[in-house]
């Protein structure tokens, strides 16, 4: 082919195109119009510039300008949307070249529109509740923050649900209690994910919402699942259609130990424990003798620098979205390192999220939910009053090193240079007890915890064979792998020796599935509205583990840490379960006219771990509400939004009150070292006796609560304010305790478990919200909540021997040398405080002298600067009969307020959160502020212990001799108010996306990008002592919760 054949083809091809686009191109610029106009704010009435006008379907699009002007043109028969954030999108259908078009937007006030989720698939309008439900919408916000659990974003968003850190623990949860406590072995929340009980939240960047179903009615549904503490509902985000998404959430922080004790360095202990001696009338010993022991006048050491640090935080999640009419996919990837500020403590998770959808055809779709969640971490418990991380760290001596000088080891108390021990003839080791290095505890371990979770869950949708119609068919599969080992090096530095070492290993593997088949009806017929559900479901579970414990191993090795190198071993392997349950569910609802509204539901649960006879219960539930703000006689207007009366009642059960495999015969094991002469063999140790261990009671039920809710919902100005009120009284009975009274210690059994007692929970919650749009480029919002609690043991369920009401003991109430301090009696909260008063320090010989009973001293071994304590009963005495009932830890008020405003881009957010009427004991006083008991180091505030020269001060004199027993007394001088406002947090977000948009690419793919600063914990306001006062009511150096800077981003593609 030559160059003129070539170009004559080119030149025909390009008539061709010309001619094509010449017949195209005519046709489509009749088919345009040009549409102008101007948008105005319905609230403000005025013009409305930003506002994006774009053809449907299309990328062709523009904004108002100033004045909120636009031109576009579209073709006829095109639907034009104009949208702004916080208004409704208005829709107008082109059909004519228009110049002068005037379109209105008005505020989104959805609040009362939006649907709520209440489980098995049932939604119903916020405004249409007749239950107590909590909702909560803004995850984004809070996820913005640095929080990694669903339970740090619920602290203080709802009146009546009660969110405790009890420490900053990274490995640790929040405690959370919904309307008080019913049971004294604690209520179980149960988590419902995606309507699947008990499945995992891989990130909190994947939560849409959450739900809180907080009174027994709307929890009813869920009857001995739910755990008689509540119900919480989270929904995750869904694969939706549309174009492609990649969205990334990423959370960058570092966290602070805030509010640290200081113990004192090696002069002022020195000077300290000699005082003590003196105050005691005791010689010093040599070891404290600075000539004699030169070591300690030295300070070498900080020891809280070394076991705190800056901790760095971070949190990503990746989410891509791929969606069509027909089918629609979500893949999401979570990865968070959490870092807690004791040295080597931390949590990390990696987790993988899919969601699916494919429409079969209009009748027929099938979803499927699959999760994969892998976790590790390491903690010390902190709360532990010999070896615990951060009591260690005031135990140890200024004057020790963290590393021995001589060979790099762990430093112990003291010095182990042979020179200076030849010297002085000594280290002194004994001068500074059986204190620990807390680095030591921190790092020497080789200690961690790893699971791995993966859920599946395939769900079948039938819909629209008959109008209003659906059946759901729902199958969950679960495998959760366990799998712990803990390694004890020997310690062999002067303190607490140890010349052993130990290996612990456990692991297990839990199966379960659930399966749910559930049919929903709902139907309009003019104005009834009829709501209907019928549901079954039915799970399994079952777990088998290993345990072992290796010791003596002569090589410590990591790679040799394992059972085959230990001089001895002991193992043993358990099975647990099957455990099954079925339950059968309906509900039925019915309003008129959007004016009156009546729910009833039914549940019966059969458990397999009771015996048969009683192995089922029945929960049902009822609500009624009544609109009055729709009623013919109520006014009309646009600032009277809602006006609703609410009532329910309700049952719930607690299943996990109950052991699992109750109903079997329980065996039990036993090692038994045979060491009488005549025995079987002497010296024998047998290490597998097993034996029946419990008995059973057939009639044995679990906890039940029942609760009456009444409450009132309040709408006002285009509900820009919002009021809930709820008054509810919650009785838990059927509580499981043992039959320790009466109960024979020679037949071999454990003692029987029986339900006895009854808990009352009452109060009242009050949420209120203003939000406003003051111009089309400010807006602000303030909303609170504040609920009131009295929690009371209404039955004690057992009897002493005289007829009068026993009491339930906590045993495990000890510190060190304080005896129990904690009880629950008849008419008092549950785990109330019951210790011995006190009133203040004697001041003078004369004030000990004055404190008597027919001229006998009640304390004839005080002196001045001891404490002075009440003699209740008027005895003569103080002994465990002067015990009062003082308190207890569960706050009275909890409250919480928020203000947010936005600025064009720029946003702006502060909470406040707080209790008040909380108690603590602070029984670590016990060790810091007390130098009777060991030779430890102790708090730099006991050096304002009382004397005649600081005669005002609240801390009992400083001795070795603690002849009154000012410490090891329970009293309530460890006792303190642990009431607290805490700025919860502060954060400031900016809106880039103009700015990535300004690249066409990504202006076209409306993409978003915002950056977030965040200050979490920044200011505390209290009265308690201790490090911080959310201890959960007891605190021997609880790990204390840390104030955090985090820096966000979310960006969308």
């Amino acid at each position: 082919m030559n160059l003129k054949t070539s170009l004559k083809g080119w030149a025909v091809l390009l008539m061709t195109l010309t001619i094509s686009l010449g017949a195209i191109l005519p046709a489509r610029a009749q088919s345009d119009v040009k549409v102008s106009g101007t948008v105005y704010d319905d609230a403000l009435q005025q013009a409305f510039p930003g506002v994006t006008v774009i053809v449907a379907g299309t990328t062709n699009g523009t904004y108002t300008n100033g004045e909120g002007h636009f031109t576009i043109s579209a073709p006829v028969g095109a639907t034009l949307h104009f949208s702004f954030i916080g208004y409704k999108t208005y829709e107008y259908k082109v059909e004519k070249s228009v110049s002068d078009l005037k379109i209105t937007l008005r505020e989104d006030a959805q609040a009362l529109d939006e649907l709520v989720v209440l489980g098995y698939g049932v939604n119903a309008r916020k405004q249409d509740l007749s239950a107590s439900v909590g909702v909560i919408d803004n995850t984004d916000a809070l996820s913005a923050r640095p929080v990694s659990s669903p339970e740090g974003m619920l602290q203080g968003q709802l009146a009546g649900v009660t969110v405790q850190s009890v420490g900053g623990d990274p490995t640790g949860l929040p405690n959370i209690v919904i309307r008080g406590q019913g049971s004294q072995n604690g209520d179980n929340v149960l988590w419902v994910v995606d309507g699947i009980p008990g499945a995992p939240i891989t990130s909190v960047s994947d939560i849409e919402s959450i739900v809180v179903l907080k009174d027994a009615a709307s929890a009813a549904i869920y009857g001995a699942q739910s755990g008689a503490g509540g119900v919480v509902l989270v929904t995750t985000k869904k694969a939706k259609e549309g174009k492609p998404t990649l969205t990334y959430d990423g959370t960058y922080g570092i966290r602070q130990a805030a509010n640290l004790p200081r113990p004192l360095n090696a002069e002022e202990q020195l000077r300290m424990r000699q005082l003590s001696y003196a105050n005691a009338g005791q010689t010093v010993p040599d070891s404290w003798n600075p000539d004699k022991n030169p070591w300690i006048k030295t300070t070498r050491t900080d020891w809280m620098k070394e076991v705190f640090r800056p901790a760095f935080y971070h949190r990503h999640n990746v989410a891509l979205n791929v969606g069509t009419e027909k089918s629609a996919n979500r893949l999401s990837f979570a990865y968070e390192d959490n870092k807690g500020i004791l040295l080597n403590t931390y949590s990390r998770n990696f987790s993988l999220r899919y969601n699916g959808r494919y429409d079969i055809n209009r009748y027929v779709s099938i979803s499927e939910d699959l999760i994969w969640k892998n976790s590790t971490g390491r903690s010390k418990s902190t709360n532990d009053g010999y070896t615990g991380p951060v009591l260690s760290a005031i135990y140890m001596p200024s004057s020790a090193t963290v590393y021995n000088p001589l060979d790099g080891t762990f430093g112990g108390v003291t010095t182990e240079d042979p020179e200076y021990i030849a010297k002085y003839g000594s280290n002194f080791a004994d001068a500074h007890g059986d204190a620990v290095n807390p680095v030591r505890l921190l790092t020497a371990s080789n200690y961690f915890d790893k699971n791995s979770d993966v859920w599946t869950t395939t769900a079948l949708t039938l819909s629209n064979l008959v109008e209003g119609l659906k059946f759901t068919s729902r199958f969950t599969y679960n495998i959760f792998n366990y799998y712990g080992k803990s390694f004890t090096p020997i310690t062999d530095e002067p303190g607490k020796p140890n010349t052993s070492n130990s290996l612990g290993e456990a692991s297990s593997r839990t199966e379960a599935w659930k399966t749910e088949n559930t049919l929903t009806y709902d139907q309009t017929f003019g104005d009834h509205s009829l709501s209907a559900l019928l549901s079954t479901t039915a799970d399994h579970w079952q777990q088998i583990g290993f345990s072992g414990e290796g010791n003596n191993f002569a090589d410590e090795s990591p790679n040799l840490q394992f059972f085959t190198f230990a001089g001895e071993t002991r193992a043993k392997d358990y099975f647990s379960g099957p455990d099954a349950n079925v339950s059968l569910v309906s509900r039925l609802g019915y309003s008129y006219a959007d004016r009156y509204f009546a729910t009833v539901s039914w549940r019966r649960d059969y458990a397999g771990r009771l015996p048969q006879e009683h192995n089922y219960g029945d929960f049902p539930a009822v609500t009624a509400a009544w609109k009055i703000s729709n009623e013919s006689f109520m006014p009309t207007s646009e600032n009277f939004n809602l006006l609703k009366l609410r009532a329910s009642w309700g049952r719930i059960g607690n299943l996990g009150s109950i052991p699992m495999n109750y109903k079997s015969a329980t065996l039990g094991t036993k090692d038994w070292h045979e060491q009488a002469v005549y025995g079987v063999e002497e010296n024998k140790l047998y290490n597998n006796i097993v034996f029946h261990s419990k008995a059973v009671n057939p009639l044995l039920t679990w906890e039940t609560s029942e609760q009456v809710d009444v409450g009132l919902d309040l709408a006002l100005f285009r509900e820009r304010l919002s009021l809930s009120i709820d008054y509810f009284d919650k009785r838990t009975f059927n509580l499981i305790q043992e039959a320790t009274m009466n109960w024979p210690n020679t037949i071999g059994l454990d003692p029987m478990m029986l339900n006895l007692g009854e808990v009352n929970n009452r109060g009242f919650e009050l949420t209120a919200a203003w939000s406003d749009r003051v111009t089309k480029d400010f807006s602000y919002s303030i909303s609170g909540n504040v609920s009131y609690l009295r929690n009371r043991v209404t039955d004690i369920g057992v009897k002493n021997e005289d007829d009068t009401a026993g009491v339930w003991l906590n045993s495990d109430s000890y510190f060190r040398g304080i005896p129990y301090t904690m009880q629950t009696g008849e008419g008092q909260p549950l785990g109330s405080y019951y210790l011995i008063r006190t009133d203040g320090i004697f001041k003078s010989e004369a004030e000990v002298k004055a404190h008597a009973k027919d001229g006998q001293l009640i304390q004839p071994n005080a002196v001045p600067g001891d404490l002075r304590f009440v003699d209740a009963n008027g005895d003569g005495e103080i002994t465990d009969a002067d015990r009062q009932y003082l308190g207890n830890a569960m706050p009275d008020w909890t409250y919480a307020a928020t203000f947010a405003m936005n600025y064009r881009k720029l946003g702006f957010s502060l909470m406040l959160q707080g209790v008040q009427g909380a108690q603590a004991l602070n029984v670590a006083k016990y060790m810091t502020l007390n130098d009777a008991e060991g030779s430890f180091n102790r708090d730099s505030r006991i050096l304002d212990a009382w004397s005649e020269q600081n005669s005002g001060s609240d801390i009992p004199r400083l001795t070795k001799a603690d002849n009154n027993g000012n410490f090891k007394t329970p009293s309530d001088w460890y006792l303190e108010d642990a009431s607290y406002l805490r700025l919860k947090n502060v954060t400031l977000s900016y809106d880039m996306s103009d700015l990535i948009r300004s690249w066409s690419h990504l202006d076209e793919r409306k993409s978003a990008l915002q950056v977030y600063l965040s200050g979490e914990n920044l200011l505390t306001l209290t009265k308690y002592s201790g490090m911080d006062p959310e201890t959960g009511g007891w605190d021997a150096m609880t790990y204390p919760v840390s104030r955090v800077f985090s820096l966000g981003v979310k960006l969308t593609y």
